[in-house]
């Protein structure tokens, strides 16, 4: 075992000193009869791992293909499972399996983070390559409403971004708008209740980002996924705005990959 790479995990599973995380008592004992070390409580004797209760818990993975792929998601703009399995030497159900369980654990911040301050949002939708009339109006049975949003600044920047399904209920019935009843309901999937709160239609959307932004985001799913179908696409539309936002706060990509390959196990 690379002893190096052991040392830089328990650093990132426990960046203030161990912490028994049955009971939070801070001494402990080193056992070393399997492939990763145990550490036993000195108080509990509770035993656990430095990957115990992650993303990358019980994985049979092993932590050097971990930290490449830790390295390779934060210094490229997306990764697919193909691209994932080629680059670290793994199967292909493990590649995807590892960024599935990355999804999940994005999902759980994304998902629990809402835009603050002056909050604009328009409603676009995706829709496959063959629908070549889509129209701004009518909806189609395999279009995707998206509502988009965006904590913007006075000139109508933004610096976080969201981007969240809308529910059919939430919608004129056979069109791609939302009902005046659902307004409320979708602004709160995205926006704290107190933000300023703005839904663009017309001029005011033409003029806005967010169009753009939401363009940038359907190319990202195209070329790096060749397109995703419904039961999956909130998780990559989730990773697309954690990288958006990593980038707009100008946060370390690295540093931010690797809280989250060492957050509390998400489910899936």
């Amino acid at each position: 075992m690379n002893t190096d790479l052991h040392a830089y995990f328990f650093q990132r599973r426990w960046p203030n000193g161990f912490e028994c995380p049955n009971c939070g008592f801070g001494m402990f004992y080193t056992i070393r009869t399997r492939r990763l070390p145990l550490y036993q409580c000195g108080l509990c004797k509770h035993q656990t791992t430095v990957t115990a209760g992650t993303v990358m818990h019980r994985s049979r993975t092993p932590l050097e293909k971990w930290a490449a792929a830790m390295d390779l998601l934060a210094s490229e703009a997306g990764v697919n499972a193909a691209e994932l399995a080629a680059s670290i030497g793994v199967a292909h159900s493990t590649a995807w399996a590892i960024l599935r369980k990355l999804r999940a654990a994005i999902s759980e911040i994304e998902g629990s983070t809402l835009l603050r301050g002056s909050v604009q949002a328009a409603v676009c939708w995706l829709a496959p390559g063959y629908l070549f009339l889509s129209t701004s109006h009518k909806r189609y049975r395999k279009e995707r409403i998206v509502l988009i949003g965006g904590s913007v600044d006075d000139g109508g920047v933004p610096h976080a971004l969201k981007l969240t399904l809308v529910d059919d209920e939430l919608l004129e019935p056979g069109t791609k708008e939302l009902a005046r009843e659902g307004i409320p309901a979708a602004f709160g999937n995205i926006a704290v209740p107190f933000a300023n709160t703005a839904l663009l239609i017309g001029k005011r959307l033409v003029q806005s980002a967010l169009p753009t932004r939401f363009k940038e985001a359907e190319r990202w799913l195209l070329r790096k996924f060749h397109g995703i179908g419904t039961k999956y696409l909130q998780s990559y539309l989730h990773e697309y705005c954690y990288r958006w936002n990593i980038a707009a706060r100008g946060a370390c990509p690295r540093t931010e990959w690797a809280r989250l390959f060492f957050r509390t196990q998400a489910v899936v």
